[in-house]
């Protein structure tokens, strides 16, 4: 009989107590054998370490980690991304509450790909703003440099880990791993997306990624708010934004990639970068040109090819909260 590919899942916690519970369940509940559950702790101050403890102690399959002091967020999650030793690793929110059937249906998804996300379906049991959009995601490089894939929904294979930079360089100081891990993978036109729900991803105001998207919803009316909004304040944010395309330009100057959109939004970032009319005119020609490519889902029309025209612009909104 041969064999499956391995899998790890790694999952990092910090205060965690009140939801964890449910999260570790849902893992050891997979239909998919798994190889190891890699679980690190941030320095949680509740009972999470204590939970974690008792859950190691009964099931053996669950590896418990914790730092010396909080990490934070990059830190934690690529340090323990580094522990894992399977096949293929998939990567655990601790408040979320996974489909049984999760890493099966990812795994026979991913085929020769190095990434592999699906729909994460929120819920929240505090009121917090929770939106399902059902469309499939559209996983180009021009899409995944502005805005990657969640963490909570990936699985990729152990090649794409080690693709990834060292903790020091500049982009994990400017953005998460997960979109970091998003740009790789695209880069190298290697991401499979499932159009199906494995995630249940609960909302909640705790949550170190909480934010009200209400008013990025698709409608006129948001779109209207959000390029004079954009608008208004373009100096303002383009002083806030420009390091952040710096350190994504860092990265994708780094990687050894001949597919012809990935060379092309390269220079589309590094023209995210350059102050001036030519940079701004051509990266607008530059999105232009791949508008299909762009946008939540993929395809085209007057109105896509619209919004790519004011994207350099109305994409500024994305940071009004930060």
């Amino acid at each position: 009989m041969e064999s499956k590919a391995s899998v790890s899942i790694v999952l990092c916690t910090y205060n965690g107590e009140k939801y964890v519970r449910e999260q570790i369940d849902s893992l050891l509940a997979q239909s998919y054998p798994i190889h190891e559950i890699i679980i690190q702790d941030d320095g949680s101050t509740d009972q999470t370490w204590e939970i974690l403890q008792a859950y190691a102690a009964k099931y053996t399959v669950i590896r418990t980690f914790k730092n010396e002091g909080e990490h934070g967020v990059n830190a934690n999650f690529l340090s323990a991304l580094h522990r894992a030793t399977g096949d293929y690793i998939a990567i655990s929110d601790q408040d979320d509450i996974w489909e049984r059937d999760k890493i099966e249906t990812q795994m026979r998804c991913i085929g020769d790909k190095l990434l592999c996300s699906g729909h994460s379906r929120p819920f929240s049991t505090d009121g917090s703003f929770a939106y399902f959009d059902n469309r499939p995601r559209n996983v180009n490089i021009f899409r995944m440099m502005f805005l990657g894939l969640p963490g909570h929904t990936l699985l990729c294979k152990r090649t794409l880990i080690n693709l990834l930079p060292p903790i020091e360089s500049p982009v994990f100081k400017v953005t998460l791993y997960d979109a970091v891990l998003s740009i790789i993978a695209a880069s190298y036109d290697s991401i499979v997306y499932c159009n199906k729900v494995l995630v249940n991803f609960r909302r909640h105001a705790a949550a170190t990624t909480y934010n009200d998207y209400s008013s990025s919803l698709p409608s006129w009316r948001n779109a209207l708010t959000e390029l004079t909004w954009s608008l208004n304040h373009y100096k303002e944010i383009r002083k806030k934004v420009v390091p952040i395309f710096q350190g994504k330009l860092m990265l994708m100057e780094g990687l050894h990639s001949n597919i012809h959109d990935f060379i092309e939004a390269r220079e589309a970032m590094r023209m995210e970068t350059k102050q001036g009319v030519f940079a701004f005119l051509r990266l607008q020609y530059l999105l232009t040109k791949n508008y299909k490519k762009l946008f939540h889902t993929s395809g085209g029309g007057p109105i896509k090819l619209l919004r790519a025209m004011l994207y350099p612009i109305m994409q500024l909104y994305m940071y009004h909260q930060d």
